[in-house]
């Protein structure tokens, strides 16, 4: 009985790779995530939400090569999305779909508050925007492998909050 159970050597995985503590699947139960919205409770913008799914959508694209490189039959480098980035647009797309009117039932403290209060400045293309992340998030990021290495029921619950989000997104 000595030995580390596989969630906590996951756990222990994710926070020394990912630089985080991570006590669960859902999109606000790891550290990145909760010092993000802390960000949020403070901003006066909703810019904060934008620039974190710009950032998956732009840091997912494929590097050209150089001039040179190209020239010596280099190929688009495919971009590994961080861990840290994808946690913070997953809040970010959570943060969408309670503007959408679709919220998971617990929320961190003031999120739905903030939410309302910026309610006009959220555009149309917010919900397009975080779907797209979403998209990216979880066939090619660092933080869709990290949950997938441990346990596999650990892998499925992560896949099935982010399936949750989706639907959310979607309506």
């Amino acid at each position: 009985m000595g030995g580390v159970s596989s969630r906590s050597a996951f756990s222990s995985k994710l926070k020394k790779r990912r630089g985080m503590g991570s006590w669960d699947a859902g999109n606000f139960e790891n550290d990145t995530a909760m010092d993000w919205v802390g960000d949020l409770r403070e901003s006066r913008s909703v810019t904060i939400v934008r620039d974190a799914l710009i950032r998956v959508i732009e840091q997912s694209a494929p590097q050209r090569p150089s001039f040179v490189g190209r020239l010596l039959g280099r190929h688009p480098a495919e971009p590994y999305l961080p861990a840290s980035v994808a946690s913070e647009a997953l809040a970010a797309a959570e943060i969408v779909a309670c503007w959408l009117g679709h919220p998971l039932p617990e929320l961190p403290d003031g999120v739905v508050e903030w939410t309302r209060e910026h309610a006009q400045e959220f555009s149309p293309d917010s919900g397009q925007l975080a779907r797209q992340a979403v998209a990216i998030i979880k066939t090619k990021s660092e933080l869709k492998d990290l949950w997938e290495e441990g346990d596999a029921s650990i892998g499925f619950k992560w896949h099935a909050v982010i399936a949750d989000l989706e639907r959310r997104l979607q309506s």
